[in-house]
């Protein structure tokens, strides 16, 4: 009994420290900044709804005192005409009148919530204005203007520090002196892409990002602005081509977003996701509800595939080569989409030429166990190992991420020949020379010869370029081979050995 006594007054004092510990370091800002982009709006001549933007200071204030003892509340006031205001404050004010001001003059934004961009919203009714006479006298929007006006306040509840007030917002009105903006259009979302991610249980699902034009941040500092995912499968109908609108994927809490998951499993929209045999088209479109009026509805952004393009950026001239591997299934899946121009590493170079060796020969390469490079566990590389097309560097090393000089992709592609066409004729009588032929490393000079023979590698000014040799040429890439380079050097050598 007394062991467990002592461990339960041990706990509670942990308990406690670490309560004083996280109060301390809370340090009191000495301002807050004021709510922004405050507008007013009604549907029905009986609600109003006013909506604002949270300073990005003030959501992370709010974050920081999540604690029991702090709060940060949204504070409204309001008056008719040029009638006093009615001011907005907390239930712990000792000005706080139950009546008037338990409705929506005041909200936690602990548990407000706020859109991407920080627009958060709250509502009243005519008799919130007007207890007594309210369910009685709607509001009277031809012949009265309704002022509103927002503060935050930061308050300790224990008395630790003096209640903080940020600064009044500016004045928005509605009624007979409003001159509120209507939103009568929405521009779509921009650059919309996606990308397929999976579940923890290997279950395929897709991740849709874009870009909210200036327009629509405008749009939603004044009304909720939404989107509305629409799809389809192949050739298929779009989704909003069979079910109607309201049954449509859309966003959470109808709250403006710029990123969303969606799994058209789940939504029973789809049986299953299937990757390989198909391919998944998205468009999107922003919407929002004027109230008092029709839905608003932006123009469909561009579609976004799942379908992977067999190359990115390539130089005109390198583009018919690159069709020709494209045709005959050259690229790896790893440079499938991939920007031509940039220099290729050892690691991609290898599976350009396991992905020779393969389409040319019919045959499918087995990874060499066990492993015997410390830097890489790429099945492919060790593919290529197994079959002899690549070797390791003297320490034992790989160098995936390398960039591959000339010689080494040389000597890459003469061993696939090797391994295609063993019976092919390998002499070098007849190679071109080259001006920085010394510069030829002798475990290189062969490969050189034969692969320039062939006509798959080619000098330039009577020079072959083999490997950098001076710290300006390391600097500058020489003698780097880009990706297109090397598919284009795949696709001479297929055509040269096919059968």
């Amino acid at each position: 009994m007394p062991k467990r006594f002592l461990t339960l007054f041990i706990s509670i004092i942990l308990i406690l420290s670490c309560s004083q510990y996280s109060k301390a370091e809370f340090t009191t800002p000495t301002s807050i900044e004021a709510p922004t982009s405050v507008v007013v709006r009604t549907d029905d001549n009986s609600t109003f709804r006013l909506r604002w933007t949270n300073p990005k200071s003030v959501l992370q204030l709010t974050d920081d005192v999540n604690d029991y003892a702090y709060n940060i509340i949204y504070l409204i006031d309001w008056k008719k005409n040029d009638g006093p205001w009615n001011i907005g404050v907390t239930y712990t004010d000792t000005s706080y009148n139950e009546e008037l001001h338990h409705y929506q003059f005041s909200g936690y934004m602990a548990s407000t919530m706020s859109d991407e961009l920080g627009a958060s919203e709250t509502f009243f009714v005519s008799w919130h204005l007007d207890p007594i006479n309210g369910f009685d006298r709607p509001f009277d929007l031809k012949n009265d203007t309704y002022y509103f006006r927002m503060r935050y306040v930061l308050e300790s509840f224990d008395g630790e520090f003096e209640s903080l007030y940020s600064p009044y917002s500016s004045v928005t009105s509605i009624g007979k002196n409003s001159t509120n903006t209507a939103i009568t259009k929405l521009d779509p979302p921009k650059e919309v892409k996606v990308l397929v991610k999976k579940t923890t249980e290997g279950k395929p699902y897709f991740q849709l990002d874009w870009s909210i034009p200036d327009s629509v941040i405008v749009a939603n500092k004044q009304l909720p602005v939404s989107h509305i995912i629409d799809f389809k499968i192949g050739n298929g109908k779009w989704l909003s081509e069979t079910i109607s609108w309201d049954w449509m994927p859309s966003a959470p809490s109808g709250l403006l977003t710029s990123t969303a998951t969606f799994n058209p499993v789940e939504k029973e929209y789809v049986d299953e996701v299937v990757i390989e045999e198909n391919i998944y088209y998205f468009r999107i479109l922003y919407q929002c509800i004027p109230d008092g009026a029709e839905q608003i509805r932006s123009i469909y952004s561009n579609i976004a595939s799942t379908k992977v393009d067999a190359y990115g950026d390539a130089h005109i001239w390198a583009k018919p080569e690159l069709d020709k591997a494209v045709e005959n299934n050259l690229i790896p899946d790893s440079l499938k989409g991939a920007d031509m121009t940039k220099p290729i590493t050892r690691e991609e170079f290898a599976e350009v030429a396991l992905r020779l060796y393969e389409v040319t020969t019919g045959l499918s390469a087995s990874p060499v166990s066990p492993n015997p490079f410390p830097d890489t566990t790429n099945p492919e590389i060790l593919k290529a190992l197994n079959i002899g097309i690549v070797a390791g560097y003297s320490d034992g090393r790989f160098g995936p991420k390398d960039l591959i000089n000339r010689e080494q992709v040389a000597s890459m592609l003469t061993r696939a020949i090797k391994k295609m066409v063993p019976g092919a004729d390998f002499s070098t009588i007849g190679a071109p020379t080259f001006k920085d032929g010394k510069f030829i490393s002798s475990w290189a000079l062969n490969d050189v010869m034969y692969i320039t023979k062939q006509g798959i590698i080619l000098g330039s000014d009577g020079k072959f370029m083999p490997k950098a040799t001076t710290a300006k040429e390391i600097a500058d890439g020489y003698a780097n081979t880009t990706r297109e380079m090397a598919i284009m050097m795949g696709v001479r050598t297929f055509e040269k050995f096919k059968n």
